[in-house]
């Protein structure tokens, strides 16, 4: 049985940069414009370009919280900030590759004293990553979890209970 929930969902595709301070998602852009602008200054060409577009990132939570959710059931993040690349869909919870690459998902939930709550992270129908609160003592208590992963154009990446 589940708790009450509140969930949140980020993937970024392909790289990490370091040296990013942004403290939201156009200052991020803004930031990886930056760094573009000073590799081509310092001679440094990618092989294909390199434009803001060419980014594929999204980032959502729920806006309320989630109770007695059936096994099962896909996680729609019904509150999207970010969706670069339009790879991910609120209506159904599911994100779908925009093209090949390898791709990072990071989530995190937090439940309440007395809560068990099981989460996967699928892959086109394979559980790929798990994380759990089982039993929970504490008042409130997080988990999260991270998955890197090399995805086909169109392979399917959700998060179910």
């Amino acid at each position: 049985m589940w708790t009450s929930i509140v969930p949140f969902l980020l993937v970024i595709f392909a790289v990490t940069f370091s040296n990013v301070n942004a403290s939201s998602p156009d200052e991020f852009m803004g930031d990886m414009n930056g760094y573009r602008s000073a590799c081509k200054k310092l001679g440094w060409e990618p092989k294909q370009d390199c434009t803001a577009n060419h980014v594929i990132a999204f980032q959502a939570n729920i806006k309320s919280h989630l109770t007695d959710v059936p096994v099962k059931t896909t996680i729609k993040f019904n509150n999207v900030q970010l969706n670069k690349g339009g790879g991910y869909d609120p209506e159904t919870g599911i994100f779908t590759a925009p093209e090949k690459g390898v791709y990072s998902f990071a989530w995190s939930y937090l439940s309440r004293q007395g809560g068990t709550v099981y989460t996967a992270l699928s892959v086109d129908n394979e559980d790929r990553a798990l994380s759990c609160i089982e039993n929970q003592q504490s008042k409130f208590i997080n988990s999260a979890g991270h998955l890197v992963s090399e995805l086909a154009k169109g392979s399917k990446v959700w998060i179910r209970v």
